[in-house]
Order: C-alpha cells, then sequence, then structure tokens
C-alpha cells in the first residue's frame, strides 16, 4: 500500500470514529473535558521541556497551586496554556477566520504573568527550528505570516480538517513567529481547526517515540516530504480518538 493510500484510509478511520464519538457522546462530559485538557497541557508543556509531571499539573491547574520545588515560570506556563484551551473552545464556536490577532492572542495568554515584554510581539532575533536549521528571518515575519493565514484561510476549507490542521501546525513551527511558545501556539492553533470541524483535541503525547516522530516528521515535510508530516498527524489524531472512545465506553 502506498503512502497516500494509507493517508486515505486513516483520513477514512478518523471521519468514521468522529462520527461514532459523536453518537457516543455529541458533548463530553464536563469532568472528562478537564481531565483531557490537562493531559495536553501537561503534554504540550513537556514537549517545550517544562519539568511538571501529569499529576503536578493537575494540581497546578484544579488547585491553583504554585508548587514547591517548581519554578514560577513552569507554574503559570501549566495554568496558561489551560486557559488558552478554553479561548480556542471558544473561538471554534463562533467559526471565525485563522487571523494574526488570533495567534497573538494565544501568545499573550501563554506568556501571562512570565514575558509580558514579549507576549504577542513578533521576534526580532534569530530563531532555529525543531531540525536546528534557521528559521525565516525576523524581519520576514509579517509578510510570511500574512502569507501562510491567508493560504490557509483560501485553500483550507477544501483539505479535509485534518490536513487543513497539519498544515496550519506546520507552516507556524516553520515559520517561529514568537520569540518563543511557537511549538505551544502551533498546536493549539491545529487544535482550534479540529475543534470548529467538531473534531476532538488531538495530543501529541510527550513519550519520547512520539517526540522523536514529531521531530522526523517535521524535518521530512522540511525536505519537500509533507505527506510523511501529514502521515503523523493523522495516527496521533486516530490514536486519540480511539483513547477517547475507550474512555467514553
Amino acid at each position: 500500500m502506498s503512502a497516500t493510500d494509507s493517508l486515505d484510509l486513516l483520513l477514512a478511520e478518523i471521519d468514521l470514529l468522529k462520527a461514532e464519538l459523536q453518537l457516543q457522546s455529541p458533548e463530553l462530559d464536563p469532568a472528562l473535558q478537564q481531565s483531557l485538557d490537562i493531559a495536553y497541557t501537561h503534554d504540550s508543556n513537556s514537549l517545550e521541556g517544562s519539568s511538571l509531571n501529569l499529576a503536578e499539573t493537575d494540581m497546578v491547574i484544579r488547585n491553583g497551586l504554585m508548587l514547591p520545588g517548581k519554578s514560577m515560570a513552569e507554574n503559570l506556563t501549566a495554568l496558561n496554556h489551560y486557559q488558552a484551551i478554553q479561548f480556542i473552545r471558544e473561538q471554534a464556536a463562533e467559526q471565525n477566520l485563522l487571523s494574526a490577532s488570533a495567534l497573538q492572542k494565544l501568545q499573550i495568554m501563554l506568556c501571562r504573568g512570565l514575558q509580558h515584554q514579549t507576549g504577542g510581539a513578533y521576534r526580532n532575533q534569530a530563531a532555529h527550528l525543531l531540525n536546528d536549521q534557521a528559521a525565516p528571518q525576523a524581519d520576514q515575519i509579517p509578510q510570511l505570516l500574512a502569507e501562510h493565514l491567508h493560504w490557509l484561510n483560501l485553500e483550507g476549507p477544501f483539505l479535509h480538517p485534518l490536513l487543513f490542521a497539519a498544515e496550519a501546525h506546520l507552516r507556524v513551527l516553520s515559520l517561529q513567529p514568537f520569540q518563543n511558545n511557537n511549538g505551544l501556539c502551533a498546536r493549539l492553533l491545529m487544535n482550534l481547526i479540529l475543534l470548529t470541524e467538531g473534531f476532538p483535541l488531538l495530543n501529541i503525547a510527550a513519550h519520547q517515540t512520539i517526540r522523536n516522530g514529531y521531530i522526523a516528521a517535521f524535518n521530512d515535510a522540511q525536505a519537500g516530504d509533507r505527506l510523511k508530516w501529514q502521515l503523523f498527524i493523522a495516527e496521533q489524531a486516530l490514536l486519540n480518538g480511539q483513547y477517547l472512545m475507550r474512555r467514553l465506553q
């Protein structure tokens, strides 16, 4: 079976699973949704280097506790990311077009209490990608981001929602528009699209095998093979959907 056929099969499985999930539970129980959002917060922050484990992330979010032995930045990053998930849920319900201002709002939320001077501002320094290659020059960011968002809003609706979301994720990672939190923003933007289309959150687990696959798929996309990136994101979506189905049964 070719890689293209494998992707088509994955997308068909994901669509079927989405329909089954909506039939099983049109609206998630709030307690389950909170649990999933906390797990997503933990994994997404861990991919960026946070040392908080899942239990610690849960304590910070549910109880507002600033854990001793952990930096204030790590505590606040967990709270900020959880609030950013609630923000994208609200945005998804409004069915808005993707915009630079929405991405900047995400960045501001993620920086709250941390880097006020950089929240929402495009980077003005050099940056590197996941594969350590140089990101586009800082002075190119406004134009490149505008071009990416224009393409996504124009072409995205004609793609399968998962491919649309994967492309948005990839383009933000490839641009690194902000001084920090670009990975968090890219994954939140992906999930904004998925939530808008009625799909559940897509969580990329932070354990080493998945992390390595994430970086390898990004490297392939940077080398011109977007299919491997799409396959990776689709595989994660299917795993997430299957896990959610088990939780509902």
